[in-house]
């Protein structure tokens, strides 16, 4: 779980503090959403935060699986497969997926939640 807050709101850019199980006691990330750039990145990892790489080998793994599923269901949208590793920030990202979600939908949130367990 990871929770996040608005803390500063201007007319080009929106910046927020996201907190790895919501414990704000810890030193935030920041996530900065560009407006005019319609950019979204994190700009400083939560001290409880961490970032990897998903190796191509696994990546493909899961999307073979899926187009095998697929295949088996008469689908014909397969998953493509991928060269390159996946870089990912573990809680950040989860945010910042909550983040665009309500921004998607014509809200700007002044805090929010995202639970995936």
């Amino acid at each position: 779980m990871v929770t996040f807050k608005l803390i500063e709101r201007t007319d080009k850019k929106l910046i927020y503090h996201y907190f790895p199980e919501g414990h704000e006691n810890k030193c935030p990330g920041v996530i900065v959403v560009d407006i005019s750039k319609d950019e979204i990145n994190i700009k400083e990892l939560a001290e409880e935060d961490w970032e990897y790489d998903i190796p191509p080998e696994e990546i493909n793994e899961l999307a073979e699986r899926i187009n095998h599923i697929k295949h088996e269901k008469g689908e014909t949208d397969f998953a493509e497969l991928v060269t390159e590793p996946i870089h990912s920030i573990y809680y950040g990202d989860h945010a910042i997926r909550e983040i665009l979600k309500q921004l998607c939908n014509g809200k700007v949130p002044e805090n929010g939640m995202q639970a995936w367990y």
